[in-house]
C-alpha cells in the first residue's frame, strides 16, 4: 500500500467534494437515520476552501482519493484548526 497526503489540485476540487458530502451524510444517516436534509452543503465546504489561511489536502492510497482534510493555519498566532476530515465512503 503506497499512502501520501498531498494538496488538493483544481483538478480533483468536484470529486473531493462529492465524497466529502456522500461521507457526512451516510455518517449521520447510519447514525440518525434516513434524511431529505443535506448534511454538509456545499457552501460550507466553499467556506472552509475559502478561508484565509486554508489549505485542502487529499488522503490518497495506490492512486486513488480516498479522503482529505481542510486545515487553516494561522501563521501569526499559529492557532491552527481543522476544519473538516473524512474517509471516503466505502473505504
Amino acid at each position: 500500500m503506497n499512502f501520501s497526503l498531498v494538496t488538493l489540485t483544481d483538478e480533483d476540487l468536484n470529486q473531493y467534494k462529492a465524497d466529502m458530502q456522500e461521507a457526512f451524510q451516510k455518517g449521520f444517516e447510519d447514525v440518525f437515520g434516513k434524511t431529505e436534509d443535506i448534511i454538509l452543503p456545499e457552501k460550507d465546504i466553499d467556506n472552509s476552501l475559502n478561508e484565509k489561511g486554508s489549505v485542502a489536502y487529499k488522503a490518497v492510497v495506490d492512486g486513488e482519493m480516498v479522503g482529505g482534510a481542510v486545515v487553516v493555519i494561522d501563521e501569526k498566532t499559529q492557532h491552527n484548526h481543522l476544519d473538516f476530515l473524512y474517509v471516503k465512503y466505502g473505504t
